[in-house]
Order: C-alpha cells, then structure tokens, then sequence
C-alpha cells in the first residue's frame, strides 16, 4: 500500500455505501453493531492508530445508504485507490468504500451539507415476495395514487415538522426546508428478485429524527383515505399536534445523495 508519512494530518473523505438491514444505523452504539463502529475498525487496521470519525448524519437502524460521506484525519498519505481497496479488505460485503478524497478545505459533515436527497421505495401487493422484506417495504392496502401526490406537494416549502419527528435527538430548531417531494412509478421489467414499485423521492436541506419516514406515513394514509390533505396542512401549520400517522418502516429508506 502506497503512504507516506512525513506529512501533518489531513482531512479525508470516504464515499461508502450500506445495506443496513444487519446493523442498528451508522451512529456508535456501546450495545448494538454500527456501521461506524465496522469503519473505525477498518481505519485502525490501516492507520494502525485510532481514527475519529464522523459521518453526513444519522441513520435508523435498517435504513440503508446508496451514498454516504465518512470524514476523518488521516494520520498520514495513503494514495486513494490503495486506501480504498485496503478498507474493503477489512469490512463485511454489506458496506462497501467507493471513493477516497483527500480535502483542500475544510467542510463540514452535516453543517455544510447543502442538499440530501432520500427515497423510499414500496410495493403495493396484497402478498409481497418473499425477497423483499429488507429492501422495499409493502403496503396492501388500496391507494389512491393521485391523492398521495397531492399529499407530496403539501410538503414542498419550509415548516416547522414538529409532527413530523421522533424524540431523541437534540435540535436548535424543528423548521426545515423541502425542495422536493414526489411520488414516482419504477418498472424492473419482472426481475424475480425486484418487482415493480413505487418511490418517494424527498429532497431537503436537512431531516429530523424519522422525519423522512413520518412523512411516508402520512403520504400512505392519504392514499388510503385514513388521513385528509387538510390534516397535512394543519400539521404543518400547528406544530402541536403530534404525530398524523405512524412511521413507515425503515426497510424502504435509502439515503440516496448528498451535496455539499
């Protein structure tokens, strides 16, 4: 592996990726498996020091990450490509390092993220496949496609999403901004493993805890008329309200992209 060492430390980004279905999310946890606890000891293997790092934000466990940003000091050169493939040495095949950058200035994990983008992806079968249960979450209940758009669109703008959040994380502020929020059909001509399925693609500066997942919630509900347009509207608009509909569960969410 090619390094050199006679150099200060230097910030470094890695672009990973996760199947998050075997751990309890990316954050440590003193009882459960991370994936930054697999990443740290990765790094220790390489570095043969301990390495600090922190990623572009939390993820609930099984939730998984299509990209994802790691930030640490490296405690010297290693050329990226070896880095790379020396990292995918040491971790399990459910979390892959795609890329090494080392950063000629100083950005911040989460402060400086400028826009994350997330999906979710569904199914609407009265029996989903056998294959799916990890990946693509299934709801069999009739829906109203159309009114689940107009229930997209409800959330484009800023709010405050009080109603939209789990306790449990410590936040200056429960207002965010949407950019985006659609509801999109997605064809995989039969593949036996994948079938066809909806997604929700929501793009925002920034998401509070199972933010994105309340918001699928009452995305469904609308759609099976459980739940109005206006009820959305209010729960933007009266911050204590509490929550409209439950938390889609977590096999469904990608964290898909993030701009800094």
């Amino acid at each position: 592996m090619k390094m050199q060492t006679q150099i200060n430390p230097t910030k470094t980004r890695l672009e990973i990726q996760f199947d998050g279905a075997n751990y309890h999310g990316w954050q440590f946890q003193t009882n459960a498996v991370s994936i930054q606890e697999l990443i740290n000891k990765a790094l220790v293997k390489i570095y043969k020091t301990k390495v600090t790092t922190m990623g572009s934000g939390r993820t609930d466990a099984g939730v998984h990450a299509l990209k994802y940003y790691v930030f640490f000091k490296a405690p010297f050169f290693i050329e990226a490509n070896a880095l790379v493939r020396g990292l995918n040495t040491h971790l399990p095949a459910d979390i892959r390092v795609l890329a090494a950058r080392e950063l000629t200035e100083d950005v911040h994990a989460t402060i400086d993220a400028k826009k994350r983008e997330y999906r979710y992806f569904f199914t609407n079968q009265a029996i989903p496949t056998a294959f799916q249960a990890k990946y693509i979450a299934n709801i069999s209940y009739t829906l109203d496609f159309n009114a689940m758009k107009q229930a997209c669109q409800m959330f484009v703008g800023e709010y405050d999403f009080a109603n939209f959040q789990t306790l449990g994380s410590d936040v200056r502020t429960t207002t965010r901004e949407i950019f985006e929020c659609e509801l999109l059909e997605h064809t995989t001509n039969h593949h036996p493993l994948l079938p066809d399925h909806y997604y929700i693609r929501i793009v925002g500066q920034g998401f509070l805890k199972q933010m994105v997942r309340l918001m699928v919630g009452a995305i469904w509900d609308v759609g099976r008329a459980k739940i109005t347009l206006g009820e959305i509207e209010q729960a933007l608009q009266d911050p204590t309200l509490g929550h409209i509909a439950p938390v889609a569960p977590a096999c469904g969410l990608y964290k898909y992209d993030i701009t800094y």
